[in-house]
């Protein structure tokens, strides 16, 4: 190499150096491209610096390594899911006691979701259901409501001291209970009615039950076309006993049925049938008393009952010829209502004086009482 040659080189190498030591803030930058992963932190900076030119001839490699800073990860947002609105549940304010109500199956049917009325002697009061239908399935097995016990039919006949199972003449009549007959035949010479042949063709039973206060029970099934057991013969439920006339005192053929307590001839010793009949299953009976402002008992009121599905009419006892029973002290009975909400009601001249709604339970006797407004 000439000494020219030197010259240009330690000139060029003098210069470089001399670069490299100028302060920072003197330097040209120029444009860098960076992975974000390769970004150094701010506290690494001040050890490492970053070379603004290839100095690896002119100078070692650093002693201090960059160390390796992971990319953050971001914070994951937790995604709120869908929330349900709970349902309102309502949970009745007291606990209604139904007793054993078998259902077909043989399960306990469970009470409906309501507030029961304040504790009344009357509903604590056992049932005394007995007796079957006097006619069969098939038959008209229901109670006629337009001439119930204690009714007169809108005041056209007589107090009524049973109920009416309206059906073709020649329907078979059927025992109601176990028992033994203890009249079979006509009334023209003994007398069971206000007066003989009222009830023409009949048969009285005694049956193997007595009644509540341990008085014997009697039922009477009055016009029949004719008779078909004798006096003394021993019966069990259902078996048939005469056919359905109209013998007697009787407007068309049907089934005139009593319940007698005490007493089978005295005509003022009768029952409403309504609370000895079993009533249909999952079927009811209503009962209660109908009074005044100052709590007396009313006579021939009509009361009306009505669900979504059915409506229908009860009437107090018209006279002091019927009696109420003393479990219950009703002076009203309406039988054969599907278990379901009710609301009854009474009505004078357009005015509504009583309003409240009720559950009839299936199985049993529902009870309530009717207090009209002044």
């Amino acid at each position: 190499m000439t000494i020219n040659s030197l010259l240009k080189f330690t000139a060029a190498a003098l210069y470089l150096l001399l670069a490299a030591c100028r302060p920072t803030e003197q330097r040209t930058p120029f444009a860098v491209t960076i992975a974000p992963s390769e970004i150094v932190p701010v506290a690494q900076r001040a050890l490492t610096s970053v070379p603004t030119a290839d100095l690896s001839t002119l100078t070692p490699t650093p002693t201090a390594t960059p160390t390796s800073t992971p990319t953050p990860t971001a914070t994951p947002t937790a995604t709120p899911s869908l929330t349900l609105t709970p349902t309102v549940t309502f949970t009745p304010s007291a606990t209604v006691e139904l007793g054993s109500l078998p259902t077909e199956n043989g399960e306990i049917e469970a009470p409906p979701t309501w507030t029961p009325p304040p504790d009344n002697p009357a509903v604590q009061i056992d049932d005394h259901y007995h007796l079957r239908r006097p006619i069969a399935d098939g038959g008209v097995n229901w109670v006629d409501r337009t001439y119930p016990y204690g009714g007169t039919a809108g005041g056209r006949l007589q107090v009524h001291h049973g109920v009416e199972f309206v059906n073709p003449r020649g329907t078979p009549v059927l025992a109601a209970a176990a028992g033994t007959v203890v009249h079979a035949g006509n009334d023209s010479s003994s007398q069971y009615g206000p007066y003989t042949s009222y009830y023409g063709n009949l048969v009285v039973i005694q049956h193997d039950f007595v009644s509540p206060e341990g008085l014997p029970v009697f039922t009477l099934y009055g016009h029949m076309d004719r008779v078909e057991v004798e006096t003394g013969q021993r019966v069990e439920p259902g078996v048939p006993i005469g056919r359905v006339g109209d013998s007697g005192i009787a407007q068309g053929p049907h089934l005139h049925f009593e319940v007698r307590v005490g007493n089978a001839f005295d005509f003022g010793a009768t029952r409403n049938p309504e609370l000895w009949i079993f009533p249909f299953f999952r079927f009811g009976t209503l009962a209660g008393r109908v009074m005044d402002a100052n709590g007396s008992l009313l006579r021939d009121v009509t009361v009306q009952v009505r669900s979504t599905d059915i409506q229908r009419y009860a009437f107090t006892y018209a006279g002091d010829t019927v009696n109420s029973d003393p479990e219950f002290g009703e002076n009203f009975t309406l039988g054969d209502l599907p278990a379901n909400y009710y609301e009854v009601s009474v009505t004078d001249n357009g005015r509504v004086r009583f309003r409240e709604t009720i559950y009839v339970y299936p199985n049993r006797t529902t009870w309530i009482e009717v207090k009209l407004r002044p």
